[in-house]
């Protein structure tokens, strides 16, 4: 490694130094791309949930329960193929959704700061820099938006299956069928997002600091 590099080169703490003063400058935008993600991963979790509640009503359900719901016609109904197949693309919907807005807002937020970049390319920052100043950002939106959604998205399941179903709903879900949903979904919520931030943070580490301080937004 060149001298040069030695010196541009920036230790990781101070890379996320930068990007949380990034973070809290533009707050609002912040907020705003945070409660995308939040949303989406509240209805992911939402329909998880919903599914294994639905799903647990032939196994753990009372008799009395059962009874109520076939005669309402329901039973066979939430037990039925075409029904899980509505949630599976309700699912890869909220996949797309969560993934569109995190590039879209990523994107936005490279062509807001052309100067910002081109200014620390100038000073010697280098392209592994600004990839992982993004990243750094994009990941703790991420987190921050799925730990609320998931909060959310299992508030309004439980509280759905209470309205339907009574307090049984609370064991409709046992607890390891839950953290299985919670886990598929922080961990599909966190990939969405660092995945979503590669084409913005790559395109911004290319650009060339000449045509970024020249653009104007």
């Amino acid at each position: 490694m060149s001298e040069m590099q030695k010196i541009v080169i920036l230790p990781y703490r101070k890379v996320l130094q930068i990007a949380f003063q990034g973070l809290r400058i533009r707050l609002v935008k912040t907020f705003l791309v945070t409660a995308c993600i939040a949303l989406a991963l509240a209805f992911m979790t939402y329909i998880l949930c919903s599914n294994g509640m639905l799903a647990g009503i032939a196994e753990r359900a009372s008799d009395a329960l059962q009874q109520r719901l076939a005669r309402e016609g329901l039973l066979e109904q939430m037990l039925s193929t075409e029904q899980r197949s509505q949630t599976a693309w309700m699912l890869g919907i909220a996949m797309m959704i969560s993934f569109a807005g995190i590039v879209n807002a990523m994107l936005i937020s490279v062509t807001e700061r052309f100067r910002e970049i081109g200014t620390m390319k100038c000073l010697g920052g280098l392209d592994s820099f600004i990839v992982k100043l993004y990243l750094v950002e994009s990941l703790f939106q991420g987190i921050v938006g799925t730990v609320l959604g998931i909060i959310i998205g299992v508030a309004l399941a439980y509280a759905e299956g209470i309205g339907r179903f009574g307090t049984e709903a609370l064991r409709l879900l046992p607890m390891n069928d839950l953290l299985k949903a919670l886990f598929i979904c922080f961990w599909a919520g966190v990939g969405l997002t660092v995945v979503g931030a590669l084409y913005p943070a790559w395109r911004a580490a290319k650009m060339e600091p000449i045509q970024a301080m020249r653009s104007e937004v």
